[in-house]
C-alpha cells in the first residue's frame, strides 16, 4: 500500500457531533463504541462527501447548517482521479484532494472539490474512485444480479475494452434510431422541413435588430405627442433662458454680486464657484432641449411605417417568442434542427451501410467480452471459494451463471443469431451458490443467510481489492450474525487487506478490533438538554480496556482484562498483524 488515501476527516453540528476531527492512519483503522454512542454517523458524515444523498435531519442542534470536511492524498497511483479534476477544471495543491459538503437546516446543499464548487453528481463520481464503502446496506446489493456483472468485470479488469465496446454500442443505437425516425416518418420529416425553412426564410427577412421594438414604441410616442412636447420645451426654455426672469440670467447676476463681495468673505467666493457651475450644467441643458426640440417633428408617412413595423414584429412574437431575442434565438434552433433532417435517399443509403458496418464492430466487440467472462469463470470461482474456505464455508460452493439470450430485434449479431444487448455487453451474469456438496445451486437471495451474505461480500472484498481505484476501504458493521472463530477469521482477512488497502471499519466484535494498528472509541455523552458523541484514539492502555468491554459487555473485570490482554498480544504475534 503507498501513501495513507484519507488523512482526516472533519465533522461540525452532524447530528449527535458538535465538532469532531479524526486523523486517520494507514493500514487498519477501528471505530468501537456502545450502541448508539455514534459510531456509524462518521461512516455516514464519509458518506456526504463521497456523494451520498444529505437530509435536513443530519443537521444537529448547534447551528443552522452541518459541515463535513475530508482530506485525502493523492497518490501515484491516482492518474484516473487527478485526470478526472483536470476535466472539471480543478487544481491540485500539495497533492492533497480537499472535499467540503454543507447541508443547511432549509435543506440547502453545497458542495465543494478543492475550493472550487460541484454537482453532488460530480461528488459522488468522484467519491467512487477513492473510497469504497462498505456496509450493511451493502450486502442487500448482493441479492440484486444487476450487481454481479459489475463485481464481476471488476475482477476480468476489462475497463479499457468496455469503454471502447460501450462507445461503438452508444453509436450505433443513435444511428439506429436516427435511421428508424427517418425511415417510419418521411412525410412528417418533410412538413417539418418545410415549416422550419418558412420559419427561418421569415425571420432572417425581417431583419430584426436587438430592442428594436422598444425604439420604435418610443419613436411612436414621441411622433404622436410632438405638438404637445414642443409646446412644453418651449415653456421650459423660456423660464430658464427668457427675459430679465430666467433663470440663467438670475444665476449669472448672483455670481457677479458674490464675486464682488467675496473680498470681504472667503466662503462667498466658493459659493459663487457652486452658482457658475449650475449656470454652466443649464447651458448643457440648453444645447440638449434644442436638439430635442429640432428632432420633434410630427411625420404621418413615418408614423404610418413605424405602426407598420411594430404590428410585424408583434405577428412574429406570436410565432416565435415572446422578444426578439426569444424569435432569433428559435431561428438558429431551427436551423440546426433543419440540419438534421437534411437527408436524401443516398444519405439514407449510406446511414444504412454505416449501422451494418458499426453492428459487425460492436458484436466482434461483445463476443470477445464475453469470451474473457467465460474463460476466466473458473479462476475467479476458485479464488471466491478460497477465500469462503478461510471463513469457515468450506463445504459451500460458488458459481457464476453467465447467460445471454437471443432476441430477433436485438441489435447485434452474434454467431449468425441476433442477441439482447446494453451498454454492458450481451451477457447477463448471476451469483448463485449451493450450500453443500449434495444442494442445488440457486440465487443467494434464496439461501444466503444474513452471516453467509457477509462472508460472501468480505470474499468478494477481498478477490477484487487489487483491481480497484479506490485506497481507501469502508466496512460498517460488516460482522452482523457472525461471531466465535469466523468473527476471529473476518478480523485476520480485513487486516491482510489493510496491507494493501488503508482500512475503516467499525464494529462490535473484540475478534476484529484486536487487528486494527490504530483504534478510535466513540463515546457518547448525556447532558441535561442533550446528548452529544466524541472520540478518542486509544493508547495501548485504554484500548486494553476497551476491548475487556467489548468481551463482556459494559461490566468490565479483571478476567476479561486479562482476556484482552491476551487478544491483542496474540493479534500481535500474528503475521498478518502490521
Amino acid at each position: 500500500m503507498g501513501e495513507i488515501m484519507l488523512k482526516y476527516l472533519e465533522i461540525r453540528n452532524f447530528v449527535l457531533i458538535d465538532k469532531l476531527k479524526i486523523n486517520f492512519n494507514n493500514g487498519f483503522n477501528v471505530l468501537t463504541g456502545e450502541t448508539g454512542a455514534g459510531k456509524s454517523i462518521i461512516i455516514s458524515a464519509l458518506e456526504l462527501i463521497t456523494g451520498e444523498k444529505g437530509s435536513i435531519r443530519m443537521v444537529g442542534s448547534n447551528g443552522d447548517r452541518l459541515i463535513v470536511m475530508g482530506c485525502f492524498s493523492l497518490q501515484s497511483s491516482s492518474n484516473i482521479v487527478k485526470s478526472k479534476l483536470k476535466e472539471w477544471n480543478i487544481e491540485i495543491n500539495n497533492n492533497e484532494l480537499n472535499i467540503k459538503r454543507e447541508i443547511t437546516k432549509d435543506g440547502k446543499s453545497k458542495s465543494f472539490i478543492n475550493n472550487v464548487g460541484v454537482r453532488i453528481a460530480e461528488l459522488k463520481e468522484l467519491g467512487d474512485l477513492i473510497v469504497d464503502i462498505h456496509g450493511q446496506h451493502e450486502h442487500q446489493s448482493l441479492f440484486n444480479p444487476a450487481n454481479h456483472l459489475n463485481f464481476y468485470d471488476s475482477y476480468l479488469n476489462i475497463e479499457d475494452k468496455l469503454e471502447i465496446y460501450k462507445e461503438h454500442y452508444n453509436k450505433l443505437t443513435k444511428l439506429i434510431k436516427q435511421y428508424n425516425e427517418i425511415s417510419q416518418n418521411k412525410n412528417n420529416i418533410l412538413k417539418e422541413k418545410s415549416f422550419l425553412e418558412y420559419a427561418i426564410d421569415e425571420i432572417e427577412k425581417a431583419n430584426l435588430k436587438a430592442n428594436e421594438d422598444e425604439e420604435i414604441k418610443n419613436n411612436i410616442s414621441v411622433m404622436s405627442n410632438a405638438e404637445s412636447i414642443a409646446s412644453s420645451l418651449s415653456a421650459v426654455n423660456k423660464d430658464i433662458f427668457g427675459n430679465e426672469s430666467g433663470a440663467y440670467l438670475k444665476l449669472t447676476r448672483s455670481v457677479n454680486i458674490l464675486q464682488s463681495i467675496s473680498q470681504y468673505d472667503g466662503r462667498l467666493s466658493d459659493l459663487s464657484s457652486q452658482i457658475e457651475e449650475l449656470a454652466l450644467n443649464l447651458e448643457d441643458i440648453k444645447n440638449i432641449l434644442s436638439d430635442i426640440r429640432a428632432k420633434t417633428k410630427f411625420d404621418s408617412r413615418e408614423l404610418e411605417s413605424l405602426n407598420e413595423r411594430l404590428f410585424f414584429i408583434n405577428n412574429l412574437k406570436k410565432k416565435y417568442g415572446s422578444s426578439i431575442k426569444e424569435i432569433l434565438n428559435y431561428a438558429k434552433e431551427s436551423k440546426e434542427k433543419l440540419e438534421s433532417l437534411n437527408f436524401s435517399e443516398e444519405d439514407i443509403i449510406n446511414l444504412k451501410s454505416e449501422i451494418e458496418e458499426l453492428r459487425k464492430k460492436t458484436s466482434i466487440l461483445a463476443k470477445e467480452i464475453s469470451n474473457i467472462r467465460h474463460n476466466r469463470k473458473e479462476e475467479f470461482i476458485k479464488a471466491i471459494e478460497s477465500e469462503m474456505n478461510d471463513l469457515g464455508m468450506s463445504s459451500t460452493k460458488f458459481d457464476v451463471e453467465i447467460m445471454s439470450d437471443e432476441d430477433e430485434e436485438g441489435i447485434l449479431i452474434v454467431d449468425g443469431v441476433n442477441i439482447k444487448a446494453n451498454a454492458y455487453g450481451i451477457d447477463n451474469i448471476e451469483f448463485i451458490i449451493a450450500p453443500n456438496k449434495q444442494s442445488i445451486f440457486q440465487p443467494l437471495r434464496k439461501i444466503a443467510s444474513g452471516g453467509e451474505i457477509s462472508r460472501i461480500m468480505l470474499s468478494l472484498k477481498n478477490v477484487l481489492s487489487l483491481g480497484d481505484y479506490s485506497e481507501t476501504m469502508v466496512f460498517d458493521e460488516i460482522d452482523v450474525g457472525v461471531g466465535g472463530r469466523i468473527a476471529e477469521v473476518i478480523g485476520e482477512k480485513i487486516a491482510a487487506l489493510s496491507k494493501r488497502k488503508q482500512i475503516l471499519s467499525v464494529t462490535h466484535l473484540a475478534q476484529i478490533a484486536i487487528y486494527a494498528n490504530t483504534h478510535f472509541k466513540v463515546i457518547k455523552n448525556e447532558g441535561e438538554d442533550n446528548v452529544t458523541s466524541t472520540i478518542e484514539e486509544l493508547n495501548e492502555s485504554t484500548r486494553v480496556g476497551e476491548i475487556a468491554r467489548m468481551i463482556t459487555g459494559k461490566e468490565i473485570t479483571e478476567a476479561s482484562i486479562k482476556h484482552a490482554a491476551e487478544l491483542l498480544e496474540g493479534a500481535r504475534k500474528s503475521n498478518i498483524f502490521i
